[in-house]
């Protein structure tokens, strides 16, 4: 093994993009000292940063949290977690003021155009839509408070002690790193990079999530995973902003036909609405010719941009796959089942329930990274460490791996957006279960880092499966094609605990393990 470090936290954050820097934050005001683990740079990386930086706030006169959470859960299809839901809807526009007053970040409210499921506007543009703009402010403050990076670092694994976490194995190139903390945040994301056609980053890949079920931890709604409609495919891979939709612009498909038109609220429609319809026409075009260029240039400027160079052809646009409704569970101060492990942010599921609302996600990391924080460091116990070395290090060797982890998540990739993707089916879920779950199983073969990094990404892509082969309905982003009726009876949760799955009615209160 190569060299070995240590050091000890009060709490330790693992990921570095908006929950990571907000949860860091949050502890880090409550007295702790604080270390904030990424494997790129934070602020940099992760899904955050290449956002459009919408938020979602009450600033409209009428509009309410309790409105607000009627229209989570609705928006949801009634398997949102109302614990969550409330604390979202009531603590959100002084967690997105902050934004301003706290970080300097300039903020443009949308007071006209209402966001497709919301009853009335509550859409927030923060860093003049750049999300880069957010993370990298909120970096700065991070450091100016002494928070501790240590950036471009892996996490191999959770350390544990009688079934609490109290820390992790870090590696940064060749040397490795032990962190001793008695609060262990997760903040790493979903695992939208796992699908061939995604808007996620590349390194947004699932690792925390997996990492966490091998440690005992539940997994909530993994079956919902939710594609982004307004995806411009040529003649450039580009996100056309929202808010064109409401001024102008129109979708048709290749027969010239306005599809939408057959909808109430035509393309603004909710995402997974809009993109199930897109994907059942053979080609889909945008016509934006109705909008001003002015207009154009204020509410959608990549889109403007590459209009101004002219392009004479077909504007084609297709959905991608954009955001994980699944995750860990948390309660809604992030906790999870496994003493001394949190999350916060994509990481998690149980808030959105089958399908988020647009503004949810960024607006989700900012209030449960704050209430995460926060409720680390009151509940941290760190006790004496001395005797905590049960972590079999030696038993990992770093040795070099037979393993092709290119082509391993090249195939993951394709398994699931051909089985598990847009349009699924019972048998398409089960083979894409069953695919998964062997080449997991395969993995556990090995016994090095390399391996049981590459066996957590598969892993968290499995849960993705396994939920949806059992959910028996079609209900928000998850549409089968062998049953497109939404059932009563399935009106509840999926939640995954080792390789056992068990679902709960929605009136009903599930228990922890």
């Amino acid at each position: 093994m190569s060299k070995l470090q240590y050091d000890q936290y009060d709490v330790m954050v693992i990921g570095g993009g908006q929950a990571a820097l907000a949860a860091a934050i949050s502890a880090k005001e409550e007295g702790a000292s604080v270390a904030l683990v990424t494997k790129g740079k934070a602020g940099v990386g992760g899904s955050s940063v290449i956002s459009d930086s919408v938020h979602s706030a009450i600033f409209s006169p009428g509009d309410s949290p309790e409105q607000f959470l009627q229209d989570i859960v609705e928006g949801g299809r009634h398997l949102s977690d109302k614990r969550l839901a409330r604390a979202l809807a009531e603590e959100c526009t002084v967690r997105v003021n902050e934004l301003e007053s706290k970080f300097g970040i300039s903020l443009e409210r949308e007071k006209v155009v209402i966001t497709p499921g919301h009853s009335y506007p509550r859409r927030v543009y923060a860093g003049t839509g750049l999300g880069k703009n957010i993370t990298k402010p909120m970096r700065d403050y991070a450091m100016e408070i002494g928070i501790d990076f240590h950036e471009q670092s892996a996490v191999v694994d959770l350390l544990k002690d009688n079934n609490e976490v109290k820390g992790a194995l870090i590696q940064k190139g060749k040397e490795f790193h032990i962190i001793y903390s008695p609060a262990v945040i997760l903040a790493t994301g979903g695992f939208g990079g796992l699908y061939q056609s995604s808007d996620n980053p590349r390194d947004v890949s699932g690792e925390g999530i997996g990492m966490a079920w091998r440690h005992g931890a539940i997994l909530v709604d993994m079956e919902f995973v939710q594609f982004y409609p307004y995806r411009l495919q040529y003649p450039a891979n580009i996100d056309v902003m929202t808010k064109v939709f409401a001024k102008g612009a129109f979708l048709v498909n290749d027969q010239h036909e306005r599809f939408m038109g057959r909808y109430p609220k035509k393309e603004l429609e909710t995402r997974d609405t809009l993109s199930y319809a897109m994907f059942k026409e053979n080609k889909v075009l945008i016509d934006f010719s109705g909008v001003a260029d002015d207009v154009l240039q204020h509410d959608s400027p990549c889109l403007y941009r590459l209009y101004q160079k002219g392009h004479p052809g077909e504007w084609i646009m297709s959905p991608v796959q954009h955001y994980c409704m699944g995750g860990v569970q948390t309660d809604e101060w992030g906790r999870t089942n496994v003493p001394g492990l949190y999350a916060c942010g994509e990481v998690t599921g149980g808030l959105h329930g089958a399908n988020r609302l647009g503004g949810g996600s960024l607006t989700e990391s900012l209030v449960f990274g704050h209430r995460t924080g926060k409720m680390a460091v009151q509940e941290k116990s760190m006790g004496d460490i001395s005797d905590i070395m049960d972590f079999r290090i030696d038993e990992l060797k770093n040795n070099c791996s037979n393993i092709d982890e290119s082509e391993t998540i090249k195939k993951v990739k394709k398994v699931m957006w051909q089985k598990v993707g847009i349009e699924r089916t019972s048998l398409s879920l089960k083979e894409a279960a069953d695919e998964l779950n062997l080449i997991a199983i395969n993995l556990e073969n090995e016994n090095n880092i390399h391996a049981l990094q590459l066996r957590d990404k598969v892993r968290s892509a499995w849960a993705s499966a396994f939920a949806a082969s059992v959910r028996k309905e079609s209900r928000g982003a998850h549409k089968l094609q062998d049953i497109k009726e939404e059932k009563k009876e399935w009106e509840g949760k999926n939640r995954i605990y080792k390789t056992s799955i068990q679902f709960t009615p929605a009136a009903s209160k599930a228990e922890m393990p």
